[in-house]
């Protein structure tokens, strides 16, 4: 991602670019990005999953109670730490979030619209993303970027027109109804992915939550295989939480450009439980046996 990196850090990198790139072969851009979720909102996380290597940290603002402040500091924290090799991107809990403001004059390379159901939904999606020049409605933020420091660009241009350009839009596809109106969705001007909300998705169809058995049911599937072809019509790329996907599921994962491997709850969870259970048999070994009844839960 260095190479999209804007020409100021505190602007955001020129993530359309690059997701635009991973369905066009011939520029020889990597098919695949790589992100990962914050869900545990404070610096020293952002701080650290920053280096990790990823192309992309979703920060997660619709389900995480985060305030602005604390949300303009990790989408810096981000972009700072990495050098700009990795991307800060923002879940919004709505088009008209308070928070979609902040996390835009923060620097966010990209923003994630839940719950879009309509081409109308996703058109005032885009505008709020977008400034005049590019007919959206985005309010100018007059302390921001320092002039002439933080606010560089190209001549001719302008950090208004960068961000316009470099912003992703990244709209969430969650409900029956948004795949009845993908194909409408996708044909939006701005528009910069499509995203598979699979657990939203599985409870709007009526579905268990989670895949029972490991096993995606057929009428998910059948989902699926409706957005892979809405993808490849339009050539419009796709998201999905990779690390949520059962092992049935791995064939259609080709077919999804952005993969959200981790999340940092969750990697939280497994590596207490696994290194946990790693110490307590070591000491089984060791010894013979639990050495006491903590050792046996």
């Amino acid at each position: 991602m260095q190479d999209y990196r804007a020409a100021s850090l505190f602007q955001p990198s020129n993530l359309a670019k690059a997701i635009e790139q991973t369905m066009d072969p011939s520029s020889g851009a990597a098919p695949y990005l790589f992100g990962s979720i914050i869900s545990i909102p404070h610096t020293i996380v952002a701080r650290t999953v920053a280096v990790l290597g990823q192309d992309f940290i979703m920060v997660d603002a619709q389900h995480t109670p985060i305030d602005a402040e604390n949300l303009v500091r990790i989408i810096q924290t981000i972009n700072l730490s990495s050098e700009g090799k990795t991307v800060a991107v923002v879940r919004v809990p709505s088009a008209r979030s308070d928070l979609l403001t902040y996390a835009l004059d923060a620097g966010a390379g990209g923003i994630i619209f839940p719950h879009i159901d309509t081409p109308e939904q996703a058109a005032e999606a885009v505008s709020k993303c977008r400034y005049a020049y590019s007919d959206g409605d985005r309010s100018l933020a007059p302390a921001v970027l320092v002039p002439g420091v933080t606010d560089v660009a190209p001549p001719g241009s302008s950090h208004e027109r960068i961000a316009d350009k470099h912003i992703a839009v990244i709209i969430q596809i969650e409900s029956p109804l948004a795949l009845d109106n993908a194909d409408a969705i996708a044909s939006i001007p701005g528009v910069s992915s499509l995203m598979l909300g699979v657990g939203d998705l599985r409870v709007a169809m009526k579905l268990p939550s989670r895949a029972v058995d490991g096993k995606d049911e057929p009428i998910l599937l059948d989902a699926i295989d409706r957005l892979v072809g809405v993808s490849r019509r339009h050539r419009m790329p796709l998201a999905v939480v990779a690390f949520k996907l059962s092992a049935a599921s791995s064939a259609w994962l080709k077919d999804f450009q952005l993969l959200l491997t981790t999340a940092d709850f969750l990697c939280v969870v497994k590596g207490h439980r696994e290194d946990l259970a790693r110490i307590k048999g070591a000491l089984a070994e060791i010894t013979g046996g639990p050495p006491d009844g903590a050792l046996r839960n």
